[in-house]
């Protein structure tokens, strides 16, 4: 059930705001390319949308001086070198896309040495003072598959060359993942992009009671005590989770996080944190969901209360680095639960775990004489009920597990249920 559409959302994990860029003549490709930059002219402003992809761009192999963004301008895709670390610029890139290594040494653009980065099919020289550089690549030039490689080199200022590519924290700084190290005795990289990444489609939504059955509380069954939406993109060697905490009506402070079987993982990246036993990764998204989305009102609730001001969304993106082993359902790709603290901030050993009943078919709790799950599943976008609103309300076909809890009671909304619950619409 898509509530209402996505263009109207608020942006989804990445900044909405809009980078204009100045464009000037490309020695290769004209018209492909657009630094950003005060010391040059503008000839042309363009708008880079929102990026879908965000890789490093490390240099030296372990220092990551910015990051490689990736975005579609309709079929263009546009790739933008951002360098962060100061006193470094840009002194000449080259980007390719393409299919498979195969495609490369066939272009004479790999040997078995490696990339040669002079060969790629679009480059650009700098004079100075250039940190920010886009390549539009036209539609016509872009594979006509969903999911493809990138190739991206930069030369910079302070002598040292960079590749953009997944990478992961280390002892030594970041290191690229080496799933997709170019052949030969060097440390080129790419990585996969996928245009269904850009879809911003919400896969599911996750929505909890964070009170067990222990203890002299009850739940009040609105189910926005923690809601989290989440997409997912699977490549052949990559997983791509991007989590969206919308709403926090809670007293307790929470992790936020998810159990996946070990086998075929290779790595993990942009978590919070992990742990991992014989079988299981347990990776933690948001070390804090009251720290993540602090609300303004009385009780410091985030977008469960009329009338109090919208709290922006709390946004993270996990990678899973994989290979052949690796066993992909996906309609239940990873199992997502909270870690409950009910007598201070979410630091230590949790009070307790609460699962998705849908997903891992445990945790519930019992008012009223009938049995209820803790952690609910809605299969896209949702409207969750305003602060203390059992979810009957709105939702009049949601039933206890004791009745049979039957799975598509959001698709029956009440009339006039919008009165009664809270979207993202409800803070544009």
């Amino acid at each position: 059930m898509k509530n209402q559409p996505l263009q109207h959302r608020l942006s989804w994990l990445f900044s909405a705001i809009a980078l204009m860029l100045t464009i000037q003549s490309c020695s290769d490709k004209e018209n492909i390319a657009s630094p950003r930059t005060s010391t040059q002219s503008s000839t042309q402003d363009i708008v880079v949308p929102p990026a879908c992809q965000s890789v490093c761009l490390v240099a030296g192999q372990h220092n990551q001086v910015g990051t490689v963004d990736v975005a579609l301008d309709g079929g263009d895709v546009l790739v933008t070198y951002n360098l962060t670390t100061p006193g470094i610029t840009l002194k000449e890139i080259h980007l390719d896309v393409f299919t498979s290594l195969q495609e490369l040494r066939d272009e004479k653009k790999l040997s078995n040495g490696g990339a040669i980065p002079g060969k790629f099919t679009y480059k650009q020289t700098f004079k100075t003072g250039v940190t920010s550089y886009t390549v539009r690549i036209p539609a016509a030039q872009v594979p006509d598959i969903n999911c493809f490689f990138i190739a991206s080199h930069a030369a910079l200022s302070n002598g040292e060359t960079a590749w953009g590519g997944v990478c992961d924290n280390t002892s030594k700084g970041v290191s690229l993942a080496n799933a997709n190290q170019f052949p030969g005795n060097n440390w080129s990289v790419y990585f996969e992009f996928c245009k269904s990444r850009c879809s911003q489609a919400i896969d599911f939504t996750y929505a909890w009671e964070d009170i067990n059955n222990v203890g002299p509380f009850q739940n009040d069954r609105d189910y926005n005590d923690l809601v989290v939406q989440s997409d997912i993109v699977k490549t052949s060697s990559q997983v791509i989770i991007n989590f969206l905490v919308t709403a926090r009506g809670a007293a307790y402070d929470h992790k936020f996080r998810f159990r996946i079987p070990k086998l075929g993982i290779t790595s993990i990246s942009g978590a919070a944190s992990y742990t991992s036993d014989a079988t299981y990764y347990y990776v933690t998204v948001f070390e804090s969901t009251k720290t993540a989305l602090l609300g303004s009102g009385p009780e410091r609730f985030a977008n469960t209360v009329s009338g109090e001001p919208c709290v922006p969304y709390a946004t993270a993106q996990v990678t899973l680095n994989i290979n052949g082993d690796f066993s992909y359902n996906p309609s239940e790709p990873y199992e997502p639960y909270i870690s409950v603290y009910t007598s201070g901030p979410a630091t230590g050993t949790p009070s307790y775990d609460l699962y998705v009943w849908e997903v891992s078919n445990r945790d519930t709790y019992t008012v009223g004489g009938k049995e209820y799950p803790n952690g609910i599943l809605i299969s896209d976008d949702w409207k969750w009920p305003l602060e203390y609103m059992s979810i009957n309300e709105p939702y009049p076909s949601f039933t206890s597990i004791t009745d049979g809890f039957t799975y598509g009671w959001f698709n029956s909304p009440a009339p006039g249920y919008e009165s009664k619950t809270f979207g993202p619409e409800d803070c544009l």
